[in-house]
């Protein structure tokens, strides 16, 4: 009589739904850890654009007796400033993309034709004619040789120092290490290369960034860079919430801060106490 093989068991139906929820609740718990590995990976990114964006200031002030790169508001030129004279927008603005903007400005050659250094990979949402080159902008206060007028008021920043040179910074008031020059820009205001401050009240004219988990990156004068946290919610954190709900960036201001005042906000006194100091 042939051996009777012993029969072939299976999974039982009960047994297969174990492992999927096994592997459901596996996943649920490693997900978290992966968007933040991707956020810590984007946040180094950003920070090591931002160097070598400053790499290039200060190589530039120092191939010109000490005149910061200049400023790039709206209308400025190529030419003579930092990136361009023309703004981007969510539509279909010729900066959103031309490389030329940036190849033919005087930052150019600091970059070596490096497109990369201008955009966080935190920015990531396209305009209506492909992703932007540039998600980065430059201190108002900082690189003023044409546009001091602009930047010292009468409305934005009355009394309060726009600089031309490095030099400038060693008033022992501000030093090259507390007063940034560039920084990631959020959307809603993004446009020109010129981030707009207001050092006379507590209003965001143009919106620094909050792409990395409530941080964005600052480069300085003296070289350094770093991920700043801010410690409120006025910053968006998203920028598709704030464009959604079409709020202009002159109208985002401080919060009343633990009932101490708009003024009192933590957030908004950093970016100015690291921007500019009053006159003399």
């Amino acid at each position: 009589m042939p051996e009777l093989l012993p029969a072939k068991r299976g999974f039982t139906l009960i047994e297969l739904l174990v492992v999927i929820a096994i592997i459901a609740i596996l996943a649920a718990m490693l997900l978290p850890a992966l968007a933040a590995a991707k956020q810590r990976a984007q946040t180094t990114k950003c920070i090591s654009n931002l160097k070598q964006l400053q790499l290039g200031a200060v190589m530039y002030a120092q191939d010109n007796n000490d005149v910061m790169l200049p400023n790039a508001p709206l209308s400025y030129g190529t030419s003579n400033t930092w990136c361009s004279g023309s703004g981007e927008n969510w539509l279909t603005a010729d900066a959103n993309t031309n490389p030329v903007y940036y190849t033919t400005s005087i930052m150019g050659p600091y970059m070596t034709g490096t497109l990369g250094v201008y955009s966080c990979p935190g920015d990531f949402l396209p305009s209506a004619n492909g992703q932007r080159i540039r998600s980065y902008s430059m201190s108002s206060q900082m690189g003023n040789l044409y546009a001091k007028k602009l930047t010292e008021g009468p409305n934005i920043n009355p009394g309060f120092i726009a600089f031309v040179k490095v030099s400038q910074l060693s008033s022992g008031t501000i030093t090259p290490s507390d007063a940034f020059v560039f920084c990631e820009e959020n959307m809603c205001s993004l446009n020109d290369g010129y981030l707009q401050l207001n050092s006379s009240e507590p209003t965001y004219e143009d919106v620094p960034s909050s792409y990395h988990r409530n941080i964005c990156g600052f480069s300085f004068a003296d070289g350094h860079v770093e991920a700043h946290k801010w410690q409120t919610s006025d910053l968006p954190d998203a920028v598709v919430k704030y464009y959604d709900k079409k709020v202009l960036a002159n109208q985002i201001a401080a919060s009343n801060y633990n009932g101490l005042g708009p003024s009192k906000n933590p957030d908004w006194r950093w970016l100015v106490t690291h921007s500019t100091v009053p006159g003399s």
